[in-house]
């Protein structure tokens, strides 16, 4: 997991639209939640809670960093959206609240677009 987080912490450096990049791999992964949830396709769901899981380690990882940039309050916000989320990601997709953690994904992204 350190490795992942230190391999996008070296991608954002390089990126000068860092929170453009966040929001794209976001929205994608928004995108093919939405279309696994409604074509209900049990393999293409497993497979995108687990990228979904991915993305929100990462998240969670780099608010804990004491070196990041964003403003202590914000981290402490993004802190608890990932644990929501990835609480429900630990679940069944069967299970689990998808629309939630759809939704907290779409805000984020909107949060980084805006």
């Amino acid at each position: 997991m350190n490795k992942a987080i230190q391999l996008y912490q070296q991608t954002r450096q390089l990126t000068p639209q860092s929170k453009q990049l966040d929001a794209q791999v976001l929205a994608q992964i928004c995108f093919a939640l939405e279309r696994a949830m409604d074509s209900h396709d049990a393999f293409a769901l497993n497979q995108v809670c687990g990228d979904c899981r991915l993305v929100w380690v990462t998240i969670r990882g780099l608010m804990l960093d004491e070196q990041h940039p964003y403003p202590q309050a914000l981290k402490q916000s993004l802190l608890q959206l990932a644990e929501t989320v990835l609480n429900e990601l630990q679940q069944d997709p069967a299970e689990a609240d998808l629309p939630l953690v759809l939704q907290i994904s779409q805000e984020l992204v909107t949060g980084l677009t805006s």
